[in-house]
């Protein structure tokens, strides 16, 4: 959950209408040229990315697409308030056998990118993908494989990568302006009330939702409201439940890992352990509220922690990265980059903040790279990557055991674990490149 991110607690309450300006540069233009964007999933994360691209010139919003009808409503709505014209569908399969489209722009529940995805790819359509990009490492591969098979720019939403001070970050890293790192720390806090998300019993979906197509490919349970869980004024529940996600590694782990992994060159972790559990909420989630990760990489170690009853204190640095060198020390977050000496170093302070929002800067590059056919910033491959890492984390934990990762061959050394890095489909569903 992006909890932190203050422009998202913002849109929860005015449903994309703050999103009023374009900030296009690129080279789409004109009636004649206009690109086409079917949205797939059109809850809070989908109505925003929906309300980004809806404001660059050259887009149409030619398809809205959600399996239960409020979403699909209320996001239809949006693209009308910006002179669009959206076709309004439940099944996603009518918008990716529509020719006339483009691109789609998947945001739903994190179970169903890597089908979807696939089947875009497939098609012919480019994709814009929410992150995690997999739930499993089988499916991460297959994405991959899918995009360069069939020539598509796959754009994934780790959209910090897109950020002037994110990307000054990374420049700093390279450069070796902080020396030798052997330490990188990357961490998201908050202080929430014990009873959590609670613990409705299961019920009987609402009419207005296409239950079986929701749950797809994942195993087929009794509906309940928070595995759904969609709220007012909420992200979907459907996170903390390891049939649809991977819990807060997986959902803010996915942004600050990738931020490691892109400033140092984007590697793999060699080992991985993982430690944690439900130690705070007594709801009925069923991924960790506490949780720590330690990755060994090629030179360095990282790390990942997560906890849910104690900020210190504080509002500020609640979710971050720190790069750790023997020269200074490297701080950034959603909001500022700092650089801090370490005494008796040469090394200059610094701090540069954020000046634009990185999200529709992620759009602009997405948009870009369709008309020139570049890789964008999150290209699939990279965002996988580092969507992998997590799994991993979430597969430590899971299984109780140190993974030892072998990058050439894609797989962890410990055979118990892998029920846990592999996903079955539910029939009739499968996962075909």
């Amino acid at each position: 959950m992006d909890t932190f991110d203050s422009g998202r607690r913002h849109f929860l309450k005015t449903t994309g209408a703050a999103l009023t300006t374009s900030i296009f540069t690129g080279s789409i233009r004109g009636a004649n040229d206009r690109i086409r964007g079917g949205f797939i999933g059109t809850g809070v994360m989908g109505s925003e990315n929906l309300g980004v691209a809806a404001r660059q010139p050259g887009v149409e919003i030619a398809a809205v697409c959600d399996v239960f009808q409020p979403n699909m409503e209320r996001a239809a709505a949006i693209a009308r308030r910006q002179n669009h014209q959206p076709k309004e569908f439940r099944d996603f399969r009518e918008i990716i056998a529509d020719k006339s489209i483009d691109f789609v722009c998947i945001s739903t529940p994190d179970h169903w990118h890597p089908y979807m995805a696939v089947e875009a790819c497939k098609a012919g359509k480019d994709v814009y993908v929410e992150k995690p990009v997999c739930l499993g490492i089988d499916e991460g591969q297959k994405m991959v494989a899918a995009a360069r098979k069939y020539e598509r720019v796959v754009q994934a939403g780790t959209w910090q990568r897109s950020g002037a001070h994110f990307q000054k970050a990374a420049e700093i890293v390279r450069s070796g302006q902080l020396g030798k790192i052997t330490f990188c720390r990357s961490w998201i806090y908050e202080n929430a009330p014990q009873a959590g998300i609670g613990n409705p019993p299961d019920g009987t979906p609402p009419k207005d939702l296409d239950y079986q197509l929701w749950l797809g490919p994942a195993p087929d349970r009794p509906f309940n409201p928070n595995r759904f869980g969609v709220y007012p004024r909420s992200y979907s529940f459907f996170r903390w439940f390891w049939d649809y996600a991977g819990g807060q590694l997986t959902d803010s782990g996915v942004h600050m890992l990738d931020i490691l992994q892109m400033a140092l060159d984007d590697p793999m972790p060699k080992a991985i352990t993982a430690l944690g559990g439900k130690l705070w909420f007594t709801d009925n989630r069923e991924t960790p509220d506490t949780m720590l990760v330690s990755f060994e990489y090629p030179g360095f170690i990282g790390s990942w922690e997560h906890r849910c009853n104690n900020t210190e204190g504080i509002t500020s640095r609640l979710m971050g990265v720190n790069f750790h060198g023997t020269r200074g020390t490297l701080y950034v977050d959603r909001n500022v980059c700092r650089v801090t000496p370490e005494k008796g170093s040469d090394l200059e302070a610094l701090e540069m903040k954020r000046v634009a929002d990185p999200h529709p800067l992620h759009w602009v590059n997405f948009l870009e790279c369709v008309k020139t056919r570049q890789r964008p910033n999150s290209d699939i491959e990279k965002c996988y990557r580092s969507s992998a890492t997590c799994l991993l984390g979430n597969a430590s934990y899971r299984s109780k055991l140190r993974l030892d990762w072998d990058d050439q061959k894609q797989t962890v050394l410990q055979q118990e674990a892998l029920q846990y890095l592999l996903r079955p489909y539910r029939a009739p569903w499968k996962l075909e490149v």
